[in-house]
Formats: C-alpha cells, sequence, structure tokens
C-alpha cells in the first residue's frame, strides 16, 4: 500500500514536470508578436553641411488599436535619451560626444565625472502618431568630415523582447 502512494506521488509529479515543459512553447509566443509602435526618422533641410546643425526628426507611430504606455525621461535632453543611436561614416562608427557618453553612461577615463541624472514618466499614447522630436546629431558625435553617413535609430520595445529599428538614414554631409 506504502508502495502505491509513493508511486502515485511520483507519477503526479512526473505528470506536472511534463505539463510545465509546454509553458515555453506559450512564451515563444509572446516574443513573436510584432512591436506596437514603429519608427521613421528622416532630416527636414537639404543640404546638411557642416557648418550648421544636423538634425533630424524621430516619428513614433503607435500600430496597434490599444493605448502603449512609454516611458519617456523627463529631462530637458529627454529626446536623446529615448533612443539608441549609430552613426557610421565608411563602415566605422564616428566618434562619439562627451554627452551621447554621458547619456548612454559609456564614459571615457579621460571624460568629467559627470553622470545623467533625470526622472522619467510612464505615459499612454493612443492608436496613431505618438510624438515626433527633433534631434541634432552634432550633440551626439563629432561630425568634422564630409562626406556620406548612415544612422540608425532604435529602441527596445519591453512589451515584445525586441528591438525596434528606424529605418537607415543616409546623409549626404557638405563642407
Amino acid at each position: 500500500m506504502a508502495l502505491r502512494k509513493v508511486a502515485a506521488i511520483v507519477w503526479l509529479l512526473a505528470a506536472v514536470n511534463c505539463y510545465a515543459q509546454f509553458q515555453p512553447n506559450n512564451a515563444s509566443r509572446a516574443t513573436a508578436q510584432k512591436p506596437g509602435f514603429s519608427i521613421v526618422i528622416n532630416v527636414p533641410i537639404s543640404p546638411i553641411t557642416l557648418s550648421g546643425p544636423i538634425d533630424v526628426v524621430i516619428t513614433v507611430t503607435n500600430n496597434t488599436n490599444h493605448d502603449i504606455y512609454w516611458v519617456s525621461d523627463r529631462g530637458p535632453d529627454g529626446q536623446y535619451t529615448a533612443f539608441t543611436y549609430d552613426l557610421e561614416r565608411n563602415g566605422h562608427e564616428v566618434p562619439t560626444t562627451f554627452f551621447h557618453r554621458k547619456i548612454t553612461g559609456k564614459q571615457r577615463p579621460s571624460d568629467p565625472n559627470e553622470v545623467y541624472a533625470s526622472s522619467s514618466i510612464l505615459l499612454p499614447h493612443p492608436p496613431g502618431t505618438m510624438f515626433k522630436v527633433t534631434i541634432n546629431l552634432k550633440r551626439l558625435y563629432h561630425i568634422s568630415e564630409p562626406g556620406k553617413y548612415t544612422l540608425q535609430v532604435s529602441r527596445y520595445d519591453q512589451a515584445t523582447k525586441t528591438t525596434v529599428r528606424a529605418n537607415t538614414l543616409s546623409l549626404n554631409v557638405e563642407p
């Protein structure tokens, strides 16, 4: 009789463990979801010259049929901290400014000992265009030579555990 109870307990534990093995399938469906937002970048002014700012407009759109909650930096440079940037020239990343390194926490030993401090707020955004922000690439990168540059902007989507990437923008910087 005791042997039957032990066997029943072992069988129940094995059945529970087998059921648990099916749970990751549900998790894989969650990661297969499309992000609820998209990012588009463009340059409002042409030609782009070394002598002036290099402004880029970032448009974020809610592509769902419900509100999306977006964590926004309430600091004066919140439009810069909301995204990750990658500016390249000839296949190499353009040197970053101190400001870029400070907001990403990637300071060099030679940089001033400053930490970017701000607060954030969680805001709902209905379907459609959520917001547009303008950034000056010269605040993020040392752009000192004319030529062709490529910019990629992205943001990690916590809901789908994926990185949402904007279109790749080609910039022709003139002297």
